[in-house]
């Protein structure tokens, strides 16, 4: 059983041009994602985001995307995006009072989950900001936010990305998100951008390092590529 089979993925199915409602297309490829038939892009440079990220907290992030078999590209994209890779990050969102009051309107860490987001995902009630600002249990917490909406995703990275952030996956038809899922800022496409940026770095890094884990989305184009 390869990699793809054992998180679910349907490799063929993200390797085809597929969008989301009246969207850009895109496809994974051996070296990212492609939107719109152009090569895979990243952020450009010498990869110092992703590869910091990977050296401070890949260890965390192989661990547990191969705990609930979530691609650590998906992981380290995720942090690169909500947080640039910085464990002290903190958004307090509109109508935060407090920690106590307001769970739902403030996210620590890493991977910039709501407290009350991760206490629901891992079905920990005493979660609270100074737990999720360690970086090992940031990183578990995102982790299962994406599993948990991998049904809705398929662990598509685009819709990962755009879920991630809205909560879930919603049309927005605005003519500036040419992802056309809702994402903030609302009526833009460039999270969903910065996401992808990231994503394909993970794969340079990858293949520049040959460094992978099992868990994925490099390895499991490679067991494609030799089958």
């Amino acid at each position: 059983m390869g990699s793809a089979d054992v998180a679910g993925v349907d490799l063929a199915a993200l390797m085809a041009a597929h969008g989301y409602h009246d969207s850009v297309t895109w496809a994974l490829t051996t070296t990212g994602i492609s939107i719109a038939g152009a090569p895979a892009t990243g952020s450009g440079g010498q990869l110092v985001t992703v590869r910091t990220i990977w050296s401070k907290f890949g260890v965390s992030a192989a661990r547990w995307g191969e705990s609930v078999r979530v691609p650590v590209e998906l992981i380290i994209a995720t942090i690169a995006t909500e947080s640039r890779g910085d464990p002290k990050a903190l958004r307090l969102e509109p109508d935060y009072v407090d920690d106590d009051k307001t769970p739902d309107k403030v996210s620590p860490g890493l991977m910039q989950t709501l407290i009350s987001t991760a206490r629901d995902v891992l079905r920990q009630d005493d979660i609270d900001r100074a737990w999720l600002l360690e970086p090992d249990n940031s990183i578990q917490a995102g982790t299962a936010c994406i599993d948990r909406q991998r049904r809705l995703t398929l662990l598509d990275p685009p819709k990962v990305a755009c879920a991630y952030n809205a909560g879930g996956l919603y049309h927005d038809p605005s003519a500036a998100n040419r992802w056309k899922m809702r994402q903030f800022p609302l009526g833009r496409s460039s999270h969903g951008d910065r996401f992808v940026q990231w994503f394909n770095d993970c794969i340079a890094l990858f293949d520049e390092s040959g460094l992978a884990p099992e868990m994925s989305f490099y390895r499991m184009l490679q067991e494609q590529a030799i089958a």
